[in-house]
């Protein structure tokens, strides 16, 4: 979600982002910030992760054994501000598609805010249920740039060791769950050019690190997100 600032969506993105969400997911980083959007105000986020492993050799055991082991992962969210506090939204996410919404006591235009989301996921090839949900809190530096960090938790699908069945493919019968959590640091610019801007122009961009905290390996995962 952007930092702020103001904009609507043409039918046409809204129909392509909303059809995009179902062949796409991811598993850690939110591209969520601490402030709430504002009413009346929506989004549309795409951003891709890329996680990175502390040393050459754990990346390459991952790769080859297949434990904890995350390829680079795109992720796509749509989000409306019901009220001043309140958004609420949908994302696509670990193979998941679901709603979420999130609650904060200040103000969108607040210089600082914390905020609590939750959300509920149906995880498409596995046919099962996740749940997912995070603590933030975030300031604004001037108008456009805003800083913010978080605590992310959820539970479902154990979706960075998805078993093999004798062919080789995925068993999404066989997989179990999990209860996985990272800690989030990100930020957001707004690009603020205006409401004669083009509307090829995203509003913002962000950067998040995430540090998974409930894999065995060592790995950071780097997302940049782009919203309109």
């Amino acid at each position: 979600c952007s930092p702020g600032g103001g904009s609507v969506l043409s039918s046409k993105t809204v129909l392509t982002a909303a059809a995009s969400l179902l062949c796409v997911g991811c598993y850690y980083g939110t591209m969520q910030p601490a402030h709430t959007l504002g009413e009346n105000h929506i989004t549309a986020t795409g951003s891709v992760m890329l996680p990175a492993f502390l040393e050459a050799e754990e990346r390459a055991e991952a790769e080859q054994s297949g434990v904890d082991y995350l390829e680079p992962y795109p992720a796509l969210s749509l989000a409306s501000g019901a009220t001043e506090n309140v958004d609420i939204g949908l994302s696509a996410y670990g193979y998941g598609l679901g709603p979420f919404l999130k609650y904060s006591p200040m103000e969108s235009s607040s210089p600082a805010a914390v905020s609590a989301l939750a959300g509920v996921g149906y995880v498409l090839p596995a046919r099962v249920i996740s749940v997912r949900g995070s603590l933030a809190a975030g300031r604004r530096l001037g108008q456009r740039l805003q800083l913010y960090g978080a605590w992310d938790v959820g539970y479902g699908p154990d979706l960075a060791n998805i078993p093999e069945d004798e062919n080789g493919e995925d068993d999404w019968d066989a997989i179990g769950n999990t209860t996985n959590h990272a800690l989030r640091l990100g930020v957001g610019y707004e690009l603020g050019l205006g409401p004669e801007k083009s509307t090829y122009v995203p509003e913002s961009v962000a950067f998040e690190l995430t540090v998974p905290l409930d894999l065995s390996r060592d790995m950071v995962i780097a997302g940049l997100g782009v919203t309109y």
